[in-house]
């Protein structure tokens, strides 16, 4: 009865948990759709699948403790956890013997238990009880064991139960997982390989029921937490474990799962990663902590497989171990041993261990025999001899190589025998873990220099650029990889279908995949079938990158080997692990370009910076143009209600501004004239483009605001005219008016000429032979040919006069009137002249055309005028840079003023056909139509003051107001309306039925405004006698006897919202805007004043209306090209032609915006800009580390240094204080040496107080290190007051500079 009683008591329990739990099923499957009972039929076949398997593999178990006979495997099914403080949990389990074949386990797990083929299998092993784990190792071991998993994909095995370091491993996986979002990283694979007999409560996952002879198993066997009868040597399963291998020896003991567990290891070690082309052998490290004489014996197997001690052929290869030191026993016993034997002879190793007493408190010879002692020993001796003992890593937290376990674990697999030979596996798991350090260290080493040589990386290259693996690509780049050979099509082609078509993206919210995608898909090519799309990938993406930049530069990839052959479709799947693919000479001219242009669109901001350095094509022109990608992108992101990814993009556009800026700065410091000719020369790569256009283009303030940009913009404007003294000033000025004064100016005639000094022994070069050089190599001919290859003085000041170096009279009258200064003041004279004549005419001589003389001289003359200055529009529109005419309209249509221009002619078109078409009663609709029209001609002066420095910003207020103002407009229109329809309806019910009733509402509420506040009509102070002999009121009289408050109270509250709360609304928000600009107006100006250069600088030299003249020549001078062009009977020629017609006419001079360069000038461009880059990553780096920031850092790396090792101290004290309290542990190996004549006690008291002593010492380092922060912080703050008191004086002075001004 004593026996039966609490027996029956656990059955009433069981009962009614079993109850709650088939009820709580019942209802969840009374309110689950038919799709979980599909769900449910397929779950059920599944389990039948396992069963059926179970019996043909005939797995076995043991029939009973204590007995060896064996029976079918009965025990099988899922573990359902409860009552273990996370909800319900399950997991799938099977009771095994301990001689199962390792194969048949492995191939339930994977086709039946369908657990993910492991990348990696950590083994940890160690202590079977609960022992003490300092805080900071254990929140090292959790976080990199995790981390070790998640990155690679990997196993963890463990024993599987609730007690020592299998706890240890469960409580990591729950902790760590609860931090994370990612899905993909909650469910890490656990594997607890478990002995039977030692399982608390074990008889409720065997015994299941029989369908004929097939065992169905336990779905789910019910594992209550409050059913466990922890005692003795009996445990729990560890419920944060996800699979677990119950081995069967038929006893209540521990050691039944160490054979099969080794077992299931090494043969794991042998199957393949991956199924396909490249295999490699699963990797397998055992990774110990604390731990007994087991844990010893595992980790010798281990190192140590049975084939090394006998004449076996198994090819079963050693595990390599990471020892984790300070978790206690046998970890440090062997971490203790392997320093004490690191320089001593094989001989004398057993010595050394027999004297090592950390090995006796483990292996105590009091509690085991004398030979399993010296058996222990004998394991000792032989882990310590070579090579196994080069197969063992400490994890040591003191250590700076091992901060992180994670990098242990990783340098413990590297050390396996399978993968020393296989670079391109270290390489993987280096990768998979993100470990750049230790492939710089381990791998890519110059010891190993042969095997990585030899090896094809070029698949480990394609893994780090789709996984966006920075630190990897820059080291493949500078070691292993030539891009020259790597980039292929097929490759280019695999990057962007791998990366914007995968399911899961690895850059989370800063990824711009889903625009991509969405942009590609709009550019569906005709008569491609939908498996084909792949084929025409790299078209698609060029037409984007036209989409982007606005269609301004010719599209990428569109020829017709971008399109993959249909074997290449087929192959493209397997691209990255392809080692065998060959580059074309003539497929990439410049690989790096179109792998930058890859980053810049994923926005990958390390990676393309990398590609940015290694550039030779310019590398300004590059930066801003990725910065024009990414300003477009970020366009859609806005659009799209993306804001994170829209302020990331932004960002990093900004970022390649900066760095565009920063070399112009190192440019501009050591050459001007060759930094000017940079920002004009046409980027042959990037489209035929120039940095201004781009800059421009993409809204780049701050780089059109530098000075090498502003003082080449002068030099544009001033053209070949030298203007740099009053007396200058006075001459071009007075030769507008009197032209026999251009002979005595001074002009600037030679720019950037090149000076070719090369021997004759050098003529051989010619320049044929130089064009057909690669880009790298040109760059390398330009660079060393560099002190024979000069830039000229620059330019020459010249007259006009008769000797040969002077210029002509007509080449001076052309610097004269072709310069961008002389053009703009000529335009603006004549079109004061045409607003005259336009006022004259209206105003004295507007009539209808059936009168005489009507239309007069004067309007004709207008009419004639303003039609020069549309064909003028139109040619402005055929000039742009986009290739297709309508993106021509929209690139001219994204200029306001030219919006404007277009409403300007809109409305004079429409005055004309009025003028002539009305009669002479409706003629003032013509009338009308042209007094507006004069306004807008009035309003389009204000272009003109943008070259002005201090009126173009004042202009930029008042458009950036006009937007405010619209934004205003919408909340007054409302109150407008609300109340003016309101108020009126109550004066005049009833109104005669008319679509003026709306204007008449709105006509009081607009003119409150301004102080008309129509009081006598509101209150009623009118009567009918006065009312009908007032003219105001002559259609009807107001009604307010019945209730005459109303109006009045409704006036006084629309006049509180409108006069005070909406006109300061206002108010302020013109002060926003005013402060906003004014902050940075010169920024600002001096942006928009490059657009109006450039549009002088392309105008022809003549002003309208005499422009005509100009626009006949070039017509009649593009026929005549055209009519060249087509006589040319070759395609080729045809193409030869145009180009050397458009360089022809494309010179190098210093007023020029656009200039194309000879190769070689190019490459040498190429070469100063690419040089300054370097330096300007050096001074960088420079300013860096003597910047408080830097100060700042290393000082708290040390105030954290020295927190970590008085942490240290501390434990070492509270362990020391708890060994002399309780006298449990006896002292250490080298405690004993150092003990004879003094006690345990007084020897533990004088190492607390040595303990304490330097505890105190570091206490006053780390007090002095944070004293220092402390001075630096405060000297920071200093330094931000000042800032701010000299930010406020400028703002007042500011302030009572603009109350002067108003």
């Amino acid at each position: 009865m004593e026996v039966r009683e609490p027996v029956q008591q656990m059955t009433t329990d069981r009962q009614i948990i079993e109850e709650e739990v088939v009820k709580a099923k019942t209802e969840e499957l009374e309110h689950k759709p038919n799709i979980d009972i599909l769900k449910h039929t397929s779950e059920q076949n599944w389990q039948k699948e396992i069963a059926q398997f179970i019996k043909s593999k005939e797995i076995k178990q043991r029939s009973g403790e204590g007995v060896d006979e064996l029976e079918d495997c009965d025990s099988f099914g899922e573990i359902n956890f409860i009552g273990f403080g996370h909800g319900s949990k399950s997991a799938p389990y099977i009771r095994v013997d301990k001689n199962t074949n390792a194969e048949i386990l492995w191939d339930l797990l994977i086709n039946y238990w369908h657990m993910p083929r492991p990348k990696v299998l950590i083994s940890v092993t160690g202590g079977a009880q609960d022992f003490f784990f300092k805080d900071r190792l254990k929140n090292l071991f959790n976080k990199g064991l995790y981390k070790a998993a998640v990155s690679t994909g990997g196993w963890i095995v463990t024993g599987g139960t609730g007690v020592g370091v299998m706890k240890k491993v469960g409580e990591a996986i729950k902790e760590e997982s609860k931090g994370t979002t990612n899905d993909s990283h909650r469910h890490v694979v656990a594997l607890g390989i478990a002995t039977w007999g030692i399982i608390s409560n074990n008889t409720v996952m065997e015994k299941s029921s029989k369908n004929g002879d097939l065992h169905e198993g336990f779905w789910p066997a019910e594992y209550v937490e409050k059913e466990l009868k922890l005692s003795g040597k009996q445990t729990s399963l560890d419920s944060n474990h996800t699979h677990f291998i119950l081995v069967d020896h038929g006893k209540v003991d521990y050691g039944a799962d160490i054979g099969l567990r080794a077992n299931l290891e090494q043969f794991i070690n042998t199957k393949q990663t991956k199924e396909g082309k490249e295999k490699s052998a699963i990797p397998v490290v055992l990774v110990v902590v604390q731990g007994g004489v087991g844990t010893i014996e595992t980790v010798y197997k281990s190192l140590i497989p049975p084939q090394d001690n006998s004449s076996g052929d198994s090819k079963v290869e050693s595990i390599p171990v990471v020892i984790v030191e300070g978790s206690g026993k046998a970890a440090d016993a062997i971490a203790e041993a392997l320093r004490k034997t690191k320089q001593v002879d094989s001989t004398g190793i057993r010595d050394i261990l027999e004297g090592m007493d950390i090995i006796r408190d483990v292996v105590d010879p009091k509690r085991i025999n004398q030979t399993k002692f010296q058996e222990c020993l004998g394991w000792f001796e032989q882990m310590m001899s070579s090579p196994y003992r080069e197969m063992i890593t400490v994890f040591r937290m003191q250590e700076e190589n091992f901060k992180d376990i994670d990098r242990a674990i990783l340098h413990g697999l590297l050390q396996a025998k399978s993968l020393t030979d296989n670079v391109r596996t270290q390489l993987n798991l280096a990768l998979n873990w993100n470990r750049c350090d230790i492939a710089r260290e381990e791998i890519i080493t110059a010891e190993r220099r042969t095997k990585w040589q030899e090896a094809s990386l070029e698949g480990n290259m394609m893994t780090a650029l789709i996984d966006n693996r920075p630190d990897f690509v820059e080291l493949f780049l500078q070691h292993v990889i030539h891009l020259d050979k790597f980039l292929t099509i097929e490759r280019l082609n695999s990057l962007y279908q791998k990366v914007i078509y995968s399911k899961q993206s690895i850059d989370g919210r800063t990824s711009t995949i889903d625009i991509l995608r969405t942009r590609l898909e709009s550019y569906q090519l005709k008569g491609i079938t939908r498996g084909d799309e792949c084929r025409f990938l790299l078209r698609r993406v060029g037409k984007v990158i036209q989409e982007l930049t606005f269609h301004e530069y010719d599209r990428y990839y569109k020829e017709e080997k971008f399109v993959l052959k249909e074997q290449d479709k087929q192959d493209t799947e397997s691209v990255p692990m392809t080692t065998s693919t060959n580059c074309k000479e003539d497929e990439f001219e410049c690989p790096d370009q179109h792998l930058f242009l890859w980053a810049v669109l994923l926005n990958r901001r390390e990676m393309a910076k990398i590609f940015w350095q290694r550039l030779t094509i310019g590398n300004i022109g590059s930066a801003l143009f990725a910065g024009r990608i990414l300003k477009a992108l970020s366009r859609h992101a806005e659009i799209e209600e993306e804001l994170t990814l829209y302020y990331d993009l932004t960002n990093h556009a900004d970022e390649f501004e900066d760095l565009a800026i920063g070399v112009m700065d190192n440019c501009y410091e050591d050459d001007k004239k060759m930094s000017k000719l940079a920002l004009v020369r046409k980027l042959t790569d990037w489209g035929g483009t120039t940095c201004f256009s781009i800059a421009y283009a993409a809204e780049q303030m701050k780089f059109i605001e530098h000075d090498c940009c502003q003082t080449k913009l002068q030099r544009v404007w001033k053209g070949n005219v030298q203007i740099h003294s009053y007396k200058q000033w006075i001459a071009y000025v007075f030769a507008a008016i009197f032209p026999f004064i251009i002979p005595f100016m001074t002009f600037l005639t030679k720019d950037y000429q090149v000076e070719y000094q090369e021997e004759e022994n050098k003529e051989s070069k010619k320049v044929e032979t130089y064009k057909e050089l690669s880009r790298w190599d040109k760059l390398k001919n330009v660079l060393r040919w560099k002190s024979n290859y000069k830039p000229g003085k620059g330019s020459e000041i010249r007259r006009v006069g008769g000797r040969p170096d002077d210029v002509t009279l007509w080449e001076g009258m052309g610097y004269y009137y072709k310069a961008p200064m002389s053009k703009f003041f000529f335009n603006i004279f004549l079109y004061v002249v045409l607003l005259f004549l336009f006022s004259w005419f209206i105003l004295t001589d507007l009539r209808p055309a059936s009168e005489e003389n009507s239309p007069s001289v004067v309007e004709w003359i207008v009419i004639a005028w303003v039609a020069t200055l549309i064909i003028e529009e139109f040619r402005q529109i055929h000039s742009k840079d986009p290739k297709s005419a309508f993106y021509r309209v929209l690139s001219w249509a994204s200029d306001a003023w030219n919006i404007f221009d277009f409403l300007m002619f809109l409305f004079f078109i429409i005055s004309i056909i009025l003028r002539f078409t009305l009669s002479t009663e409706k003629f003032y609709r013509a009338r009308i139509f042209y007094c507006v029209t004069l306004m807008l001609f009035y309003f389009r002066l204000l272009h003109m003051g943008f070259v002005q420095k201090d009126i173009g910003p004042k202009i930029i207020m008042i458009f950036k107001m006009l937007k405010d103002l619209m934004y205003f407009l919408v909340i007054l229109i409302i109150f407008i309306l609300s109340f003016g329809i309101a108020s009126e309806a109550i004066l005049y019910p009833n109104m005669e039925p008319d679509i003026r009733v709306f204007f008449k509402s709105i006509y009081k509420p607009y003119w409150q405004l301004y102080g008309e506040l129509f009081l006598e009509e509101i209150e009623g102070l009118t009567d009918n006698a006065t009312c009908y002999e007032d003219p105001r009121y002559v259609e009807r009289c107001p009604e307010t006897e019945q209730y005459p408050w109303v109006a009045p109270v409704l006036t006084a509250i629309y006049m509180l919202i409108s006069n005070i709360l909406l006109i300061n609304l206002l108010i302020a928000m013109f002060s926003f805007t005013f402060q906003k600009v004014q902050e940075k107006s010169e920024t600002i100006w001096r942006f928009y004043r490059y657009e109006l250069i450039n549009e002088y600088y392309d105008r022809p030299a003549l002003a309208p209306p005499l422009i005509i003249f100009n626009h006949m020549y070039r017509f009649c001078k593009w026929s005549y090209m055209k009519y060249e062009l087509k006589s040319e009977l070759n395609k080729e020629k045809q193409e030869q032609k145009k180009a050397d017609v458009i360089k022809k006419h494309e010179t190098k001079m210093s007023h020029c915006l656009r200039v194309r360069l000879d190769d070689r000038l190019e490459d040498y461009l190429n070469g100063f800009e690419k040089k300054h880059m370097e330096n300007y990553f050096i001074k960088k780096n420079q300013e860096y580390a003597k910047s408080w920031e830097s100060t700042v850092t290393s000082s708290g790396d040390r105030i954290d240094k020295m927190s970590n090792d008085m942490e240290e101290m501390r434990e070492l004290i509270g362990v020391s204080g708890k060994q002399e309290t309780t006298q449990v542990k006896p002292p250490t190996g080298e405690q004993r040496q150092s003990i004879h004549s003094t006690t345990p006690n007084d020897e533990m008291a004088t190492q607390i107080g040595q303990l304490t002593t330097k505890v105190s010492q570091m206490e006053n380092k780390m007090d002095e290190m944070v004293n220092q922060n402390g001075q630096l912080t405060t000297k920071v703050a200093q330094i931000e007051n000042k800032m701010d008191k000299i930010l406020e004086m400028l703002e007042k002075s500011l302030s009572l500079k603009t109350e002067s001004e108003c």
